[in-house]
């Protein structure tokens, strides 16, 4: 299992005669929610966790939201990773990631293409310095084919270029994450998966 939490500070200086310093830092991190059915509706396994939020989708959260003029979200797309023991390092991006694959051996809506994560608005509670705001995406099924296999994690990309078109590489690698113990599927299963990011302060 792989946790990432990304700190982002704000630090405010104002000078007063009392010479007041303000200072709050930020926190973001995310998590996959995953459930599977087997072909009669039954559970066979469910399991959540935390996701690395990578180098590339850090610059493009902060070069969006700081200095874009206009911006259009693409996607985010939600794909699977197959295999045992995936890997992941903060460097990975669409084109390069040496620890892990994309898992294939899926249907979405009866296509043979990635999840598009659709999330609602984001909601807070609480205040400074226990506040919490999560967004969370919709729950996105996907119908496992062939001869199913191994589901190790989950991921997401989005930005210019990203496509639903599974093993594509285009767009820019947001988050990926793995089980602890990584999950088989059989043809006829259905894997649902929950995207949730939360900020804390």
């Amino acid at each position: 299992m792989q946790r990432e939490l990304s700190n982002f500070g704000d630090n405010a200086q104002i000078t007063l005669q009392t010479h007041a310093s303000g200072n709050e830092s930020v926190g973001i991190e995310g998590c996959y929610h995953v459930v599977c059915r087997d072909a009669e509706g039954n559970i066979k396994w469910e399991d959540s966790f935390p996701n690395l939020v990578n180098a590339v989708g850090k610059q493009l959260m902060l070069d969006t939201l700081l200095s874009g003029s206009s911006y259009t979200t693409v996607g985010p797309f939600l794909g699977l990773i197959s295999g045992a023991s995936p890997t992941f390092a903060a460097a990975d991006t669409m084109v390069t990631h040496a620890g892990w694959t994309e898992f294939v051996n899926y249907t979405v809506g009866g296509s043979a293409v990635r999840g598009t994560a659709s999330f609602g608005s984001a909601t807070s509670s609480g205040t400074t310095p226990t506040n919490v705001t999560t967004k969370t995406a919709t729950a996105i099924t996907y119908t496992i084919t062939g001869a199913g296999g191994t589901v190790g994690g989950c991921f997401l990309v989005t930005g210019t270029g990203a496509s639903s078109t599974q093993s594509n590489t285009s767009g820019t690698l947001y988050s990926a994450g793995a089980f602890a113990t990584a999950k088989v599927t059989t043809a006829g299963d259905t894997v649902s998966v929950t995207y949730s990011t939360t900020a804390t302060s």
